[in-house]
This record gives structure tokens, sequence and C-alpha cells, in this order.
């Protein structure tokens, strides 16, 4: 029982670095914080979980940065 505690304890320790980071970054976004951060936590389904945040994030950033590029062409 141990020995399967002890396998699972870097995936534990993965899944706490990216709730961490997944934490920071939806209070940055000024989005619900706890949400996320709970769904990362869990084991396997949290890693997709984490990605998907991280996916939604660079959408939004890429989507910003065109609104700034159309206000630039049309000014």
């Amino acid at each position: 029982m141990q020995s399967m505690l002890i396998q699972f304890l870097p995936l534990m320790v993965i899944q706490s670095i990216y709730a961490t980071i997944v934490f920071i970054m939806a209070t940055t976004r000024r989005i619900n914080p706890w949400f996320w951060t709970i769904s990362s936590l869990f084991p396997g389904l949290g890693m997709l979980a984490s990605g998907l945040f991280m996916l939604l994030t660079t959408l939004s950033m890429l989507d910003r940065l065109n609104a700034l590029e159309m206000n630039k062409a049309f000014n």
C-alpha cells in the first residue's frame, strides 16, 4: 500500500505546482481561481484542467493582441 502512495508522490508534487500557477494566473485574470485550482489538483484529470486553463489564457491574450492591432490599424 505504501509503495502505491510513493508512486503517486511525484504526480502530486507536479499537480501542486500546476495548481499554484493556475491560482496565481486566475487571480490575475480576475476569474474564479478556486474552481480552476481545485480542478487542477486531481491526479490525471488535473493535468488536463491545467492544460485547458493555460490554453484559454493564451487564447485570451491573443484576442487582446488582435484587438490592439485592429485599433492601431484604424487610428
